[in-house]
């Protein structure tokens, strides 16, 4: 199990891409309320609460799919 988090960890990549994505969630989704475009399903705060969240699974997905990147699957 600690290896598996140690070599989650250890993709810089995923983590950046994640940061990136939590981000831009928060600045779509404020955006959109600002123009008025928005769907008002969220408050401000409830905003700055899920947009992490988003950005933790999208980290968690692709580091999960990039350790088994390079893994023949195809049928013998």
């Amino acid at each position: 199990m600690k290896n598996a988090i140690k070599e989650l960890l250890a993709d810089r990549r995923s983590l950046k891409e994640a940061a990136i994505v939590a981000i831009l969630a928060l600045c779509i989704y404020n955006g959109m309320n600002l123009i008025g475009w928005g769907n008002h399903m969220f408050s401000w705060w409830q905003t700055l609460i899920v947009a992490p969240m988003i950005g933790f699974v999208y980290w968690v997905f692709t580091s999960g799919f990039r350790r088994f990147r390079d893994e023949d699957v195809t049928p013998s």
